[in-house]
């Protein structure tokens, strides 16, 4: 078996399809045994804590008429089910103007930018 491959997904884009592309990429490389990050970063972490909604964008309307899972949800059970990890750098939540303790409950980890890049040493970045 091959050894498990290390990603880190930063996601910057706000709306529906940049979490839901995120939740998806993330769930299903976790769930194969991948070793995954995943770090928002101003519109993104605005759209993970719920600040920013999608609920009307086309894609929105139709992934919840297909019965597809809300991406916030998604990203939160990949988290129990396929040990996915979200990470928030610390000045990233003051530069959207949110407070640490607001965003902890979304999240498992607020670090400082070193650390988060100490922690993508060999990893794949994907960037969206």
């Amino acid at each position: 078996m091959a050894a498990p491959r290390k990603l880190v997904i930063l996601l910057q884009r706000s709306g529906f399809e940049a979490i839901y592309q995120t939740a998806s990429i993330a769930l299903t490389a976790g769930s194969m045994g991948d070793d995954v990050t995943v770090a928002p970063f101003f519109g993104g972490l605005l759209t993970l804590v719920g600040k920013t909604s999608y609920a009307d964008e086309a894609a929105a309307v139709r992934s919840r008429s297909l019965g597809l899972p809300d991406p916030r949800h998604m990203l939160g059970e990949s988290r129990k089910a396929a040990g996915v990890r979200l990470v928030v750098c610390d000045t990233a939540v003051r530069l959207v103007g949110l407070e640490v303790e607001a965003v902890r409950p979304y999240v498992d980890e607020v670090l400082g930018l070193a650390t988060l890049w100490r922690q993508a040493e060999g990893a794949q970045l994907l960037y969206i």
